[in-house]
């Protein structure tokens, strides 16, 4: 299976790192993640936003290794912050995270997750 985004020369080239357009082949399996907090795997949730990143990220990489999904089929994914986090820090777990091949993306900041000390929430869909 070969999972395809692209950039359409349509509209102006993304501002970050992700792809306007994912188009997912007909006899895909979708792989539906709920959104993925900061917590370690022993629950424990550092206090600061760019550990609470990474911890997330790593969350959805053990779930998607669990059923034996790569990142690289992840084709949509929603980034929501309850504050700013430093850019450099974001940018390259990001990277590292999705290796040259970013999906189709949301970045939000909100005011408020399900509880005060959540800053960090993400939501991924794959196909496999």
């Amino acid at each position: 299976m070969k999972i395809r985004k692209t950039n359409p020369d349509t509209v102006s080239p993304p501002i970050a790192q992700y792809h306007h357009v994912t188009i997912i082949p007909r006899e895909a399996e979708l792989v539906v993640l709920s959104g993925q907090i900061g917590n370690d795997k022993d629950g424990i949730l550092p206090k600061d936003i760019e550990s609470q990143f990474a911890n997330a990220l790593d969350n959805i990489k053990a779930i998607l290794n669990s059923e034996r999904v790569s990142t690289n089929n992840i084709f949509k994914i929603n980034f929501w912050l309850t504050e700013e986090i430093d850019r450099k820090v974001f940018l390259d777990k990001w990277e590292d995270f999705h290796k040259g091949n970013p999906p189709v993306t949301t970045f939000a900041y909100i005011t408020a997750l399900a509880k005060p000390e959540l800053k960090v929430e993400i939501e991924a869909w794959a196909a496999k």
